[in-house]
């Protein structure tokens, strides 16, 4: 049932299509019944659109967690972003952190921005996930440099309590000491 919370276009189709025949129903018969018909499916559309509006699936919370580390590097916000990484970081992981605690305080930047709509694997268990996505930071120097660094990531999430958390990161492009590292591939689950 969490296709239904994920995606509210089922809803809307099928609501449309039950909404169609409904009207269709009504002005044929013209009765009642016909009426509290039409009633009774916008009745159901409306709760199963609220159903899809005030459910988070864990698909969902990963991906909104992603958007908000992003915000969070967009913001210089160095502890913010140690904050996002798990305890039990894999090795690419504490490379990340070591550029975060490094990096990014020598920097000031504008932006950092997802530029694709991430892919999102869930685990079997619900407890990792592994998303694959674009991204783009920048960032200006103390010495006013401003550049832009853009790559492809594939980054590992585990749930921690109520909180997703990055376990592993690895960049497809290896950007020297810079911001991300490349590897021949993420270690199994």
């Amino acid at each position: 049932m969490t296709w239904l919370a994920e995606n509210a276009l089922p809803i809307w189709l099928l609501g449309a299509v039950a909404m169609t025949m409904a009207f269709i129903v009504f002005f044929q018969v013209r009765s009642r019944g016909a009426m509290w018909g039409v009633v009774g499916v916008v009745a159901t559309v409306a709760a199963l659109l609220a159903f899809n509006w005030f459910v988070e699936t864990p698909r969902e919370a990963v991906g909104r967690s992603l958007y908000e580390l992003a915000a969070t590097v967009e913001a210089n916000d160095v502890p913010g972003a140690l904050a996002f990484l798990s305890p039990g970081l894999a090795p690419n992981g504490k490379e990340l952190r070591k550029d975060i605690e490094s990096l990014m305080p020598q920097v000031k930047i504008d932006r950092a921005r997802v530029m694709t709509t991430p892919e999102i694997e869930m685990s079997d268990d619900g407890r990792r996930a592994t998303v694959k996505c674009r991204g783009i930071v920048v960032a200006v120097t103390r010495d006013g440099m401003k550049g832009a660094v853009e790559d492809r990531v594939t980054m590992e999430w585990e749930r921690s309590g109520d909180r997703w958390l990055v376990r592993d990161f690895v960049a497809e492009k290896n950007w020297g000491g810079g911001l991300g590292r490349t590897v021949r591939g993420m270690p199994s689950k």
